[in-house]
């Protein structure tokens, strides 16, 4: 399972901040219901100790929370004495036992919230309101405070999930500088922009960057030795095969040293299909904008003396001008191993048609020869390194093919080989989107 460092604080802190603001918003819910409540009884007892001052008697007061007419009676803060027998509309009778101070009385079907007071003249009376009327009062009281803060839990939510978003921002900017680098860009990352938390880890890349330059520039160096040291001996029993093949008066014995020629031009040029593989996979060439279409003419022209060996038509059905961004070495590579693998596995007097042109916003480069074709299930095994087609007397080192792959990995295209339909022999298509080009 993926962890995503972004989602985990979101989650964390969204989770944290809705916790606390639901505790927060209904904690201050409460105290304010309550607050409100006793808001209502410091109003409750303002009325008693107004009713005492008045000098007239409670049976005159009914004390409404407004006028008569703008006041909802139901809202009304009411007066009565204590002990009457007879229900008023507005207050039911009190029972005159009960003692002075906060009292609640459910009485007429409904439940009073009573301030009981007593008159230094003796009488006694009670100021109330009731309960339900009360409790409304309180629960809006209460909403106005908790609504707020219900209404900022997600806005903080959706703010720390912003800040979080921001503050990773580097991360994703150091991923993108990454991603659209090359194999062949191993310069270092500029730390000077980054947080310090992400500084040690920016180091450690590029410490890993010098150590891969290393890697590679021995491995440059082992290439250019190897290819001196291994082509000066072959070149040297080359010319001494061509010596002693001269030396022989007669053609049974020129003959015999003929296997020996053709064993050392076979090692010669898997040793040259071998460094080349090793150039293409160190990343060492830059790419430049090359014109495809001249490289494709230039190795055809190279080809041509093999074609007229085998007496094979080697020609362009379609070549238009392709100009391209990638290495020099590796298109030439790609389309030398193309039509040299044509041209080999092609009898005499066969045919090898090369094709190039631009499709929409990609590259097509087409081989496509008269040979004996593809056995069923073997496109992809030929591009593997030394895969050969077993029975096939053809020369070769089995290199071609997976040079093909590497090159066409390297600069984001796409190398399949298959059989031709309608016709005999084998059709190579290379194709490449000109937005990845190098």
């Amino acid at each position: 399972m993926s962890y995503s460092l972004r989602r985990h604080l979101s989650l964390w802190i969204a989770g944290v901040t809705i916790l606390i603001g639901l505790v927060a918003g209904f904690g201050s819910f409460f105290m304010a219901f309550r607050e409100a409540q006793e808001l209502q009884d410091d109003q409750l007892r303002q009325v008693a100790l107004l009713v005492e001052r008045s000098g007239k008697t409670p049976g005159e007061w009914v004390i409404p929370a407004g006028t008569a007419k703008d006041s909802d009676p139901e809202e009304r803060i009411v007066v009565g004495l204590l002990g009457t027998p007879e229900d008023r509309p507005d207050l039911p009778s009190l029972p005159g036992t009960l003692p002075d101070g906060f009292q609640t009385l459910a009485r007429g079907g409904a439940t009073w919230r009573l301030f009981v007071h007593t008159l230094p003249s003796g009488s006694r009376f009670a100021a109330g309101q009731m309960t339900e009327v009360r409790d409304e009062v309180a629960r809006n009281s209460g909403l106005r405070t908790l609504i707020p803060i219900l209404l900022l839990v997600p806005a903080l939510t959706l703010l720390a999930v912003w800040i979080i978003k921001r503050g990773l921002g580097p991360v994703t900017q150091l991923s993108q500088q990454l991603d659209n680098r090359d194999d062949t860009n191993l310069k270092e990352i500029s730390g000077i922009e980054m947080p310090s938390e992400i500084r040690p880890f920016v180091t450690s890349i590029n410490g890993l960057m010098l150590r891969l330059s290393r890697a590679l520039e021995q491995q440059r160096r082992f290439i250019a030795d190897a290819a001196h040291e291994l082509r000066s001996p072959l070149t040297a029993l080359s010319l001494q095969v061509d010596n002693l093949e001269h030396g022989f008066p007669t053609v049974g014995g020129a003959s015999r040293v003929a296997p020996l020629k053709a064993g050392l031009n076979r090692t010669r040029n898997l040793l040259e299909q071998l460094l080349s593989l090793a150039r293409l996979q160190s990343g060492i060439a830059p790419a430049v904008e090359v014109s495809f279409d001249q490289l494709v003419r230039q190795i055809i022209a190279d080809c041509l003396p093999l074609a007229i060996a085998k007496q094979i038509d080697l020609g362009c059905q379609r070549l238009e001008p392709v100009p391209m961004m990638a290495p020099v070495e590796d298109l030439m590579a790609l389309a030398r191993n193309a039509i040299d693998n044509a041209l080999r596995y092609t009898p005499a007097g066969g045919t090898v048609d090369v094709s190039l042109y631009p499709d929409g916003n990609q590259v097509v480069f087409l081989v496509e020869d008269s040979g004996p074709g593809i056995p069923a299930g073997a496109e992809e095994r030929l591009f593997q390194p030394f895969y050969r087609v077993p029975g096939n007397e053809e020369t070769g080192s089995g290199l071609g093919l997976a040079i093909i792959r590497n090159v066409a990995d390297r600069l984001g295209g796409t190398a399949t080989l298959e059989n031709r339909g309608g016709a005999r022999g084998a059709r190579f298509c290379y194709r490449q989107p000109t937005r990845n080009s190098g």
